[in-house]
């Protein structure tokens, strides 16, 4: 049964959005039965169930897509009524010509479904009919997008700013918690660098999930009243994004190095010392942001008590290390990389 797996989804759509559907199903049918008078108005139903969307946004992209798509739609299959003989074989006909038709003029996916379903419901309705037919199709299915989108402007959708934030303070403390591991490692000189190496490389899925949250976010503020108040933290989010995408690509490098080059004999060292001392306060400087943001945005109204120091100076090496300087480089210049990055975005203050 492991098939019907692929029937379900873990995250459904919310509640709302789903009240919002029904509502604009029931306003797009009694339109079109009080301006057109028609007893069943499915192009209308049918449009406002695909056109209302999570943002006001989508929902005038969709209206757009289903609309041409019932236009083209609606022509070809007028055309064929009057040029072909009506049958079966018409309607198997004219659905692959609509497919193709769809494909050499590079429709978006909705207009490029609508087309030949749109062509396929209008013969086997009545094409027929005449001009007019066809044209009422057309003024349903805009009376139908028109319910939706109307729906989308009353009941306004929330702002997908909450999963954001989630997700961005989530990777944060992953990566923190990647240079205490780092910090770890050098200090005790106790070494697994396969996992250490592995551990580091996963932050990029955050990254990616943290990326897909922020462009959800920004796709719900189009055209959303409700989002003017969020520009400023939104910008802010970003910002912080990049640094975040900059500390894991920089203990990656860390991680590559320790995991390739680091032995028992450099263990007790000072400047490696140092360094693990400096990917601690790194990890602490990235919890400390994501904390000062809460408190900036009113999530919390205390700052976490966190201890241990921000960010120093810059560490000095006299001399290069005889055997393990190219060691010692490389976790410098990834250590300085990732302070400019934390100092840039204001968390070395």
């Amino acid at each position: 049964m492991r098939w019907l797996g692929r029937l379900t989804v873990e995250q459904q759509a919310p509640w709302l959005q789903v009240g919002k559907t029904l509502v604009a199903i029931v306003v797009a049918w009694v339109a079109s039965r009080l301006l057109l008078g028609i007893e069943v108005p499915i192009f209308a139903a049918i449009a406002a169930l695909l056109v209302v969307a999570p943002s006001v946004h989508q929902s005038i992209g969709k209206g757009l897509e289903r609309s041409a798509g019932v236009l083209g739609g609606v022509l070809l299959a007028w055309l064929a009524s009057l040029a072909l003989p009506s049958g079966p074989l018409v309607v198997l006909a004219v659905s692959l010509v609509a497919v193709l038709a769809a494909r050499l003029l590079r429709l978006a996916p909705m207009a490029a479904n609508q087309l030949p379903i749109s062509a396929m419901i209008l013969l086997a309705l009545g094409a027929g009919s005449g001009p007019l037919f066809g044209f009422e199709r057309v003024v349903e299915t805009l009376i139908g997008a028109a319910c939706a989108l109307l729906i989308n402007l009353v009941v306004v959708p929330p702002v997908q700013h909450e999963p954001a934030e989630r997700a961005m303070r989530e990777t944060a403390h992953a990566v923190a918690d990647a240079y205490d591991r780092v910090a770890g490692a050098l200090v005790s000189g106790d070494v697994d660098g396969a996992r250490l190496l592995a551990d580091a490389r996963a932050l990029r899925e955050h990254i990616q999930r943290t990326r897909s949250a922020m462009d959800a976010l920004e796709e719900s503020t189009r055209l959303n009243l409700r989002a003017r108040t969020l520009r400023e933290r939104i910008a802010r989010d970003e910002r912080l994004l990049l640094t975040l995408t900059v500390l894991v690509n920089r203990v990656i490098g860390m991680s590559r190095t320790v995991a390739d080059r680091f032995d028992a004999s450099v263990a007790d060292d000072p400047i490696v010392h140092r360094l693990g001392a400096e990917s601690r306060r790194i990890a602490h400087a990235v919890r400390m942001l994501v904390d000062r943001h809460a408190l900036e945005d009113g999530r919390t109204t205390s700052m976490p008590t966190l201890e241990g120091p921000a960010l120093t100076t810059p560490i000095a090496v006299p001399r290069p290390h005889p055997t393990h300087w190219v060691l010692i480089g490389a976790l410098l210049e990834d250590v300085r990389q990732a302070r400019e990055s934390l100092e840039a975005d204001g968390a070395g203050e």
